[in-house]
């Protein structure tokens, strides 16, 4: 009796980098709030302005703000994989002001790219979970700076198509490869190439974004041509099936 196993050993081999990248993000944000917190505690004569003293503190809360997202992600995979659907708590959203909202905090994390919203007409307010809705905006538009690594134009555009509130967020960057274009999505799965490795990651960003907006009821994809930029383009209904039949709450 035969059986094969490559794609269990693929698996397995996926996992053993994922740990691995995990470790390393997760050592990274640390290495940089022991390193500024050793500092801090080490000036005892105020060798340290205010000013400088403020960046210190900014750059540790961001790097707190990295760590809680990291470990939040590692919860949702988990309850995914242990076949627990991701809990939707359905409230009225203005999608013109979330995507605003998001891109002017992202526009605080670069230099180097132009970030620009295309809204054409002002969209209609949607059923929705907004924490997950600012989630799935905020990692596409993570996706595209951190690998458009010599900067370059980020643009979201939003445009309702029937039911449907539909967002592309296009970047100028290193691009996906065809084959990689629908594996990317899976987890644990990244390009893998120099301008990726060096950006960093753990590979499961795209994974739960994908399950959030399936759990809306909508479909993510990607339109990529290697080297000169992705869109990332989801949908979301107007109003889900759920609330449309009197339901109300979480999913």
């Amino acid at each position: 009796i035969f059986n094969d196993i490559s794609e269990i050993r693929n698996v397995e081999r996926m996992k053993s980098a994922f740990v691995a990248t995990v470790s390393h993000e997760l050592r990274t944000p640390l290495t940089g709030i022991k390193g500024f917190i050793s500092t801090l505690l080490s000036d005892t004569e105020g060798f340290f302005d205010d000013e400088a003293r403020h960046e210190f503190y900014t750059i540790i809360d961001q790097e707190c703000d990295r760590l809680t997202r990291l470990i939040s992600d590692l919860l949702n995979v988990s309850a995914i994989e242990s076949g627990r659907a991701l809990e939707i708590n359905y409230t009225p959203v203005d999608p013109t002001s979330l995507i605003e909202k998001t891109v002017s905090v992202q526009r605080s994390y670069t230099d180097k790219h132009e970030l620009r919203v295309e809204i054409p007409e002002r969209l209609p307010r949607i059923m929705a979970d907004e924490e997950k809705l600012e989630k799935i905006l905020t990692n596409l538009m993570n996706n595209a700076t951190k690998y458009s690594p010599h900067g370059g134009e980020v643009v979201v555009r939003a445009v309702r198509e029937g039911d449907f509130i539909k967002i592309a967020v296009r970047d100028q960057g290193i691009g996906v490869p065809e084959d990689k274009q629908t594996k990317i999505f899976e987890r644990f799965e990244r390009v893998d190439t120099r301008d990726t490795r060096e950006a960093g990651g753990a590979g499961i960003g795209l994974f739960l974004v994908k399950h959030m907006v399936e759990a809306h009821g909508g479909t993510i994809g990607v339109e990529s041509e290697v080297g000169k930029g992705s869109t990332f383009t989801f949908s979301i209904p107007v109003e889900p099936k759920r609330t449309a039949a009197g339901g109300g709450g979480s999913a």
